[in-house]
């Protein structure tokens, strides 16, 4: 039985992210929401899927049960067997399958849906949620297109749902800071903003493994793009937030460096803001670096406003990374702010850590899995609005449309070019080997 206060959410896509991922995320939320479908075109693995919710609720109800044992208050013992009463009746819960998002859609207890599927079949499913009244929670990066960014956020608009895509690197306490920071205008004009990803994936990651119906990474069809696209949203679309003002034209080279891919191992861009500021974005997936800070944003005014930080997704060590009680990486992110001649202003900026000393420091999926039904629930805001992830896209594609053309791009792309919609490609690329 479904308790009335909690969101009923269907999953669309059983596939390694659904299974690693969400399968431990969803049961810590299991106060405010339940699964009660999912689906996949693959009926084993919607199958393997339903048994893994299953048990991982009945971990947490074990895991809650634990903690309620040691538990220092009489209130916070309470606390826990409540959460871990509601694991358990999700566990008992007859989760329903369905061969595709049509079918599931169909379910109309259904509320939430979740799309977990690879970028290129991502836009219909979200669609049509958003088109039936859902609300949409995806996988990022949003969409491989332009075109279809654009048809999900007109859905999305016309219906008047929440929307949100998976990028957890814009919940840590210091990225909230920056965001605040640029946004109160303490250090005037911005004068450039730079962002950076550093990271390595062998030649061996584009591989197909026996275990795999198709090679996809490495591919347009499997993946959508590479380093800025599928791999950099996680720093790019966090940088795009925190300036506030979006890019208008771009200059580029972009490709499969050093990597037999159809798309990009190393991007790297001038950007041009709507403000006047200027910028670099990198992505590279083929610096050899450690597991610590991958991943940097530099923003220029009367002073500097400096990020660092990592990302699990980026790195082939991520066993290295800290985890929580849950076994989900910690994501964390470092501001610092700098000036010659406004100390002011860095009084000012300082002082406003105090603001967010609420939030933390380290956050996992279910942070922003949280924040994302509890805004359903609270008929409020995402922290991050839509046009940021649909605006990554397009800067992406504009990037790739730049290398290829050899030619400063301006944005927004044209609807009739080829880059908008899907079918530009590199002239370089090649398929991984087999």
């Amino acid at each position: 039985m479904v308790a009335e206060d909690r969101l009923r959410i269907g999953i669309v896509g059983c596939g390694g992210i659904t299974r690693a991922l969400y399968s431990r995320v969803y049961p810590l939320v299991s106060d405010i929401a339940q699964v009660v479908a999912v689906a996949d075109l693959d009926p084993s693995l919607a199958e393997h899927v339903q048994r893994a919710f299953r048990d991982t609720y009945y971990a947490e109800a074990y895991r809650n049960r634990l903690l309620a044992v040691d538990a220092r208050t009489a209130e916070e013992r309470l606390g826990f067997l409540e959460k871990a009463d509601l694991a358990e009746s999700a566990a008992q819960y007859p989760i329903r399958r369905y061969r595709d998002h049509e079918e599931l859609l169909e379910d109309d207890e259904i509320q939430v849906m979740c799309a977990f599927t690879p970028p290129p079949v991502r836009a219909a499913p979200a669609v049509t949620a958003a088109e039936s009244g859902r609300h949409v929670f995806t996988e990022g990066p949003m969409a491989r297109s332009v075109e279809e960014a654009d048809a999900i956020y007109d859905a999305v608009k016309k219906a008047g749902v929440k929307y949100d895509c998976q990028v957890i690197d814009r919940f840590p306490r210091d990225m909230v800071l920056a965001r605040r920071a640029v946004e109160s205008g303490l250090m005037g004009q911005m004068g450039f903003a730079n962002v950076e990803l550093n990271s390595y994936l062998p030649q061996g990651y584009y591989r197909q493994t026996a275990t795999q119906h198709r090679t996809w990474r490495g591919t347009w069809q499997g993946e959508g793009g590479g380093a800025v696209f599928h791999h950099g949203r996680y720093i790019i679309d966090p940088f795009l937030w925190v300036v506030g003002s979006p890019v208008v034209q771009v200059f580029a080279y972009s490709g499969p460096m050093l990597r037999k891919i159809e798309h990009d191992s190393l991007s790297q861009a001038v950007v041009k803001f709507a403000n006047g500021a200027t910028g670099l974005v990198h992505a590279s997936l083929i610096t050899h670096t450690s597991s610590e800070m991958r991943e940097r944003t530099s923003v220029g005014m009367r002073g500097r406003i400096s990020l660092t930080g990592h990302d699990a997704a980026m790195t082939t060590q991520n066993e290295n990374l800290p985890r929580g009680a849950e076994g989900l990486p910690l994501m964390k992110s470092m501001t610092a702010f700098t000036s010659s001649d406004n100390p002011a202003a860095l009084e000012a900026l300082e002082a406003m850590r105090e603001e967010v000393a609420g939030l933390p420091d380290r956050v996992n999926q279910e942070r922003q899995t949280r924040s994302f039904l509890e805004a359903i629930i609270n008929d409020s805001n995402t922290q991050v609005p839509i046009e940021v992830p649909r605006h990554h896209v397009e800067v992406t594609r504009a990037i790739y449309k730049s290398s290829e053309e050899n030619q400063p791009v301006d944005i927004p792309l044209n609807r009739n070019d080829p880059w908008y919609r899907f079918e530009g490609r590199f002239a370089s690329g090649q398929a991984p080997p087999p």
